[in-house]
């Protein structure tokens, strides 16, 4: 008899993901959320799929970047200072991935990853429990300035090397493609092969989908604890004491997967990374193609009747409070890129925040741990898990159920560090 059940911890778009395609592997699955999958990280996330973004977090020049940022309020990076030892050792582990060598590795991986997920996305678009608003319409990387336009020409010529379309656009031919752009922006990186959904939609469509397919989703508790004997996890433990046996566990509880995980004596670096982001309806001149307005780090989505901005980086030990600087950062960004876009004053007060899980290196963490064996992991996809769920999901899937793997995982590794 082989594994029949998993219980996930986490109901994000990475759990639910996993869930689908574990369920259509004949386990029996239950999704324990410490939330009621409204409000995670998939939620606010700009809902762009990027194959484009082949370049990790952790790469040359983002200490430098870093630094000068810091001492800019409204900048979209930010590192609350504070005597942490897994910041220290998450930032020291930072640094030493921040090296071309490591780049040149990573870049294959993310676009399998983004590329496969695009893939996956068509396949869920075809049935007809399906409607999330997915559009292929590329991307946009928007430059104003020739620091950035240098930059960016490089990016997109490593990212031809790999197999991506790329198309260097001056600023007339990228008012062909959309007239809402300003005549300020010097020029743009177009990646044709990028798409877009409305994450709350597909993460809502997919919660019904998997309930009716039988899938248990538990909300609104908190696993607190894991019990683990002679190399296997046999129990989670829920707020409140009750124990919850468990056959396989998987962890994807994305921000909080580092402290869940310390329970087993698994332990991986992880760093939560606040982001904002304001959705904004019926915009007169809204964007027509998604963009990222690169000097600020910006994320423009149009998504339906929808217009969703978003950025910002802030490593703040789970902060809860709204940093309005780097929120005005955001908004003043947009009207140096667009002419004419009229943000509505009441709905810029509608603001989502959520944390991101970052890892040191760029990179998500997937597979089995060492220290357990039934106990997985798939977490540490920053800014990109709607971009990355599904075919995490998948690969997860066959990991758990030991069947053939579809890309090589080697740099997902739990013990990589």
């Amino acid at each position: 008899m082989g594994r029949k059940s998993v219980h996930i911890v986490g109901g994000g778009i990475i759990g639910l993901c996993s869930a689908w395609y574990l369920n259509q592997q004949g386990f029996e699955v239950t999704i324990i959320d410490k939330g009621d999958l409204t409000d995670g990280a998939s939620h606010g996330n700009a809902g762009m799929v990027v194959p484009s973004h082949v370049i990790p977090l952790a790469s040359p020049g983002m200490i430098s970047q870093g630094i000068k940022w810091m001492f800019n309020s409204k900048s979209p990076f930010y590192v609350k200072p504070r005597l942490d030892l897994s910041l220290l050792q998450w930032t020291y582990k930072f640094y030493k991935s921040c090296n071309e060598g490591h780049v040149k590795k990573a870049m294959p991986f993310l676009f399998h990853l983004n590329e496969w997920s695009k893939e996956l996305y068509q396949e869920f678009v075809a049935h007809p429990e399906f409607n999330f608003n997915f559009q292929k319409d590329g991307l946009l990387m928007l430059y104003r300035t020739a620091h950035q336009e240098e930059e960016e020409k490089e990016l997109a010529e490593k990212a031809h090397h790999i197999g991506l379309d790329t198309q260097v656009l001056n600023n007339s031919q990228l008012k062909e493609l959309d007239p809402h752009i300003n005549s300020e922006v010097k020029g743009g990186v177009y990646f044709p092969g990028d798409a877009n959904l409305h994450p709350n939609k597909f993460v809502k469509q997919l919660t019904t989908v998997l309930k009716k397919n039988g899938v248990v989703i538990q909300t609104n508790t908190e696993v607190v604890g894991l019990e683990e004997h002679r190399g296997k996890v046999h129990s989670i433990v829920l707020e409140g004491g009750q124990k919850v046996a468990v056959e396989n566990l998987l962890v994807a509880g994305g921000a909080w997967s580092a402290q869940i995980l310390k329970k087993s004596g698994l332990k991986i670096y992880l760093q939560d990374g606040k982001g904002y982001s304001v959705t904004f309806n019926s915009l007169a001149n809204k964007p027509k193609i998604p963009a990222i307005l690169t000097e600020g780090k910006v994320a423009v989505s149009p998504i339906g009747d929808e217009l969703r901005i978003g950025g910002t980086l802030e490593l703040g030990g789970m902060s809860t409070n709204i940093n309005q600087n780097r929120l005005d950062g955001i908004f003043e960004c947009l009207p140096k890129y667009y002419q004419e876009i009229d943000i509505d004053t009441e709905q810029k007060k509608k603001v989502w925040y959520g944390y991101r899980p970052c890892t040191p290196d760029g990179m998500p963490y997937i597979g089995k741990a060492d220290t357990c064996n039934n106990l997985y992991v798939a977490t540490g996809h920053a800014m990109m898990g709607v971009s990355m769920g599904p075919a995490t999901g998948k690969l997860i899937a066959e990991i758990i159920s030991d069947t053939k793997q579809s890309m090589d995982t080697s740099m997902f590794r739990l013990n990589r560090f």
